[in-house]
């Protein structure tokens, strides 16, 4: 009757014809491969929703989602895909061959003897399996509830300050990330010998084999493990973290990334360097927990320091007073001591403390401010000078007025010269202590090349008295 029904809604089709086929048996197996793939779905969908919720209540967290994790994800798309995908996908294949006339008796036979072996197989060896198989998938979801806090507890330090938290997340999220990734390799070695072992498979030789291909690639990648064993240490010891300024493998410069195996460091230049952590021997860092302010001041020796160093400490608490850059301060700069006798200067030393990465702007603040101070007090910032000699005759000019040097010079051009005397009246002398660092220099460079001149002249007009040292002496 539903044959000659559903012919009727083909217009009774010619028999062989397509549409024949499709109103006899088609119909059929279509309707039955789509209510396969509809029922596998439902079922996918509600075992999920059930693994979703042992997740929740297994690793404590409300945003679980399925195959979130890649050891996880395997065994999660097994039992929620896979196996229902075979069972239900092998009972649509006999239903379609069942409603197209072909003799399902084999395969019929095929199953149930499949059914009975696995049954017994089920409750000798299949046990452990199925045991093993969910301790493991609640020892991965354990994994990454216990260790990422375990972490976070571990590295968090006090004296951080307070944007020091994400700092210590972000750690933490990397050593985590690592110690689950060896726990879920771990784990998975286990679940994989132990149902080779349950299944009769020999695992001596498997063994051989992965001891051989780890020594391989033990020689091969030794610098790459190096380099990961070394990230660990530095992360967990926490010498530095991303933001910080540090000299590492002799490169100074702010950390832009840090991970287990290289730190990437960008110089003041912006010169980006990426270097291996097993080129770390040592580490510097500028920046941690908190920065020192280091000024060196030099004055003449002539200041009086019972005047200076009080000016230098009013100085270090108008900086920790300023609207914006107090802010900064932890420990306003002060005079530490006379830290130096310098060839022309006394060097005093300030030290302050400050918030990290801010001891460069301080002090360069506070250097501007010691020079318009000074400027204000008259106190002298002293100076390198220096002193120009033309050829190893230089006459010995140290002691003599500016007035007698001149008259020295002249009274030893002989006669019969004929350049002219230059006339000289007093106003033009200046007393030695009145003159100027550059007056000096320039009256001793004009009054060199003078004396050099005139020896030159009584050489050539071969005088014998001279004043001045001849080469031979």
């Amino acid at each position: 009757m539903n044959d000659n029904f559903l012919r009727d809604l083909f217009n009774n089709p010619d028999d062989g014809t397509f549409l024949a086929w499709l109103a006899d048996r088609g119909l059929w197996a279509l309707l039955i491969v789509l209510g396969a793939i509809l029922t596998w779905y439902i079922v996918r969908r509600y075992i999920s929703s059930r693994l979703i919720d042992a997740e929740r209540r297994v690793a404590g967290a409300d945003d679980v989602e399925i195959g979130s994790d890649s050891a996880a994800a395997g065994i999660n798309r097994l039992i929620s895909s896979a196996i229902p995908a075979a069972v239900i996908g092998t009972a649509a294949v006999i239903g379609v061959m069942v409603v197209l006339g072909n003799d399902v008796d084999p395969a019929i036979d095929f199953f149930q003897d499949l059914g009975t072996d696995a049954a017994r197989w089920l409750l000798t060896g299949g046990v452990t399996i199925v045991v093993v198989v969910v301790m493991a998938w609640v020892a991965l979801k354990l994994t990454r509830r216990l260790i990422p806090p375990l972490m976070l507890r571990l590295i968090r330090d006090s004296r951080d300050a307070a944007d020091a938290a994400e700092a210590s997340r972000k750690r933490a999220e990397t050593l985590g990330a690592v110690f689950v990734a060896a726990a879920d390799v771990i784990i998975v070695v286990v679940v994989v010998f132990t149902v080779l072992t349950e299944l009769g498979v020999p695992v001596g030789p498997v063994l051989g084999g992965v001891g051989i291909a780890g020594i391989a690639i033990g020689f091969g990648a030794q610098h790459l493990v190096r380099d990961v064993i070394t990230g660990t240490l530095i992360l967990l010891e926490n010498q530095y973290r991303q933001g910080d300024v540090v000299e590492i493998a002799g490169i100074a410069g702010m950390v832009e990334s840090i991970n287990l195996r290289r730190t990437v460091l960008r110089d003041l230049n912006g010169k980006v360097h990426t270097i291996p952590h097993g080129e770390i021997s040592t580490t510097t860092n500028f920046t941690k927990y908190w920065s020192r302010i280091v000024l060196d001041v030099g004055v003449a020796y002539k200041e009086d320091l019972d005047r200076v160093f009080p000016i230098l400490d009013e100085l270090g608490m108008e900086l920790a007073n300023h609207p914006e850059l107090g802010l900064k301060v932890i420990d306003p700069p002060k005079v530490l001591r006379l830290n130096a006798f310098g060839p022309s200067e006394l060097t005093i030393r300030m030290l302050g403390v400050c918030k990290p990465l801010t001891q460069w702007e301080l002090t360069g603040w506070l250097r501007r401010r010691v020079k318009e101070r000074f400027d204000e007090e008259g106190i002298e910032i002293p100076f390198p000078h220096q002193t120009l000699y033309w050829g190893v005759d230089q006459p010995q000019l140290s002691g003599l007025s500016a007035a007698s040097a001149v008259e020295e010079a002249a009274s030893a051009q002989p006669a019969g010269l004929s350049e002219p005397e230059p006339e000289v009246s007093p106003d033009d002398f200046v007393e030695p202590g009145e003159l100027t660092p550059e007056q000096r220099e320039a009256m001793l460079a004009e009054m060199a090349l003078a004396a050099q001149a005139a020896q030159q002249q009584m050489r050539n007009d071969g005088s014998d008295e001279t004043r001045l040292p001849s080469d031979a002496d």
